[in-house]
């Protein structure tokens, strides 16, 4: 049996999830390191393929997502999660930053028609990052998975059960 420390709330046993999807490894590396040092737990992926089956498996707080990649681009990759989102995950939407260092103002308008929450030029720095990890959207998707696991806790006898 798992036990809870009495200095502990429950909704701090859960560690926030970010999502790194980006076919540069020094840029996943960058990201994943700053990330990390935020509190998150990083998942990397090297193409939109990738990047797709991890939203898929997995409910994150932050996704960044570059727009131009082998395998699956990211805006194919956004648009292809959206709709799978909408069909079997109606009930959350995951928060999707494209992040480019060739996207124009254009390229951020369509990827936000198709589904992009937020877009950041890249270099992406740690500020921008922090901004971001703390901005109003972010936090309300971080409060909102810790009220889920919480009351996921309660029903299924976990850690984190009141």
């Amino acid at each position: 049996a798992k036990t809870i420390p009495n200095n502990v709330s429950p909704l701090q046993l859960r560690e926030r999830k970010a999502l790194v999807i980006d076919d540069s490894l020094v840029v996943r590396k960058t990201l994943a390191r700053a990330l990390s040092g935020m509190g998150y737990e990083i998942t990397l992926a090297e193409n939109g393929m990738e990047g797709l089956k991890e939203l898929q498996d997995t409910v994150f707080d932050l996704s960044l997502c570059d727009f131009s990649m082998p395998v699956m681009d990211g805006l194919d990759c956004v648009k292809q999660y959206r709709e799978w989102e909408q069909h079997n995950r109606p009930w959350f939407r995951q928060h999707i930053v494209g992040i480019s260092a060739h996207a124009n103002h254009n390229d951020a308008v369509v990827g936000e028609k198709l589904g992009l929450d937020d877009f950041k030029s890249k270099p992406v720095t740690i500020k921008m990052l922090k901004e971001l990890s703390e901005s109003q959207p972010v936090s309300a998707i971080s409060q909102r998975l810790d009220a889920l696991v919480s009351c996921s806790n309660l029903f299924s006898g976990e850690a984190g059960a009141v």
